[in-house]
């Protein structure tokens, strides 16, 4: 990073920090390290995307209105659980860091529990859509199915033992799916995930909207 564009995200976020009481001079003096992450890190922001902040330190994480803020000790940031961790993997390959040294991206590499954790998510979120899909509307029915699919992807990426993408990049390439219906059969079958419903609806976003499924 040079040092016009580090100048430029501090400043972007000193803006965001003091909208919280805080400021960049007073973040830094508890961390050792500070590195942004997600879709601005990799250059794939959509409008209006959040500023996301990983701070090695002491503090407490924020979420919302704008800017995450996520906060790992730097005893965490050393230790199996993190280190294993999907957030740790994706910030190691595309955070960009703009106070510290990354002394412990070379250690990163998922885990059987990160793994695991995944698909426990995956199995939660697909038996909420399921039993109350009844009463959902098509706009929330396509919101939730989204994030499965989405979810599954990362799943793939932690079980081949590389970083989870941001979001955008894992929206472009499922535009580049030719045939959906068999990559969401794949991709469920890979996470235990035999669902009709799932593959039926998330391969076939046109029929969330037909009167027979939506329960209309």
């Amino acid at each position: 990073m040079t040092k016009k564009e580090h100048e430029h995200w501090v400043g972007l976020l000193d803006a965001l920090l003091v909208s919280r009481g805080l400021s960049w001079k007073e973040l830094s003096s508890h961390c050792r390290q500070i590195i942004l992450f997600g879709s601005r890190a990799a250059g794939v922001a959509r409008e209006g995307s959040d500023f996301d902040l990983l701070c090695i330190g002491s503090g407490s994480s924020q979420l919302g209105q704008g800017l995450d803020l996520v906060f790992v000790t730097t005893k965490e940031s050393q230790g199996s659980r993190w280190l294993g961790g999907e957030l740790a993997g994706h910030v190691a390959r595309y955070g960009q860091w703009l106070m510290g040294d990354p002394d412990w991206v070379h250690r990163v590499q998922p885990s059987r529990a990160a793994i695991d954790r995944k698909a426990e998510r995956l199995r939660r979120r697909l038996h909420a859509v399921e039993s109350t899909f009844p009463l959902l509307d098509a706009v929330y029915l396509d919101k939730h199915l989204t994030l499965i699919r989405r979810d599954l992807q990362r799943y793939e990426s932690l079980v081949k033992g590389e970083p989870v993408p941001p979001t955008p990049l894992l929206d472009q390439a499922w535009t580049r799916i030719i045939h959906p219906q068999e990559e969401m059969e794949r991709l469920a079958r890979a996470a235990r995930l035999e669902s009709k419903f799932l593959i039926e609806r998330l391969s076939a976003p046109e029929r969330w909207h037909d009167k027979e499924l939506s329960g209309s």
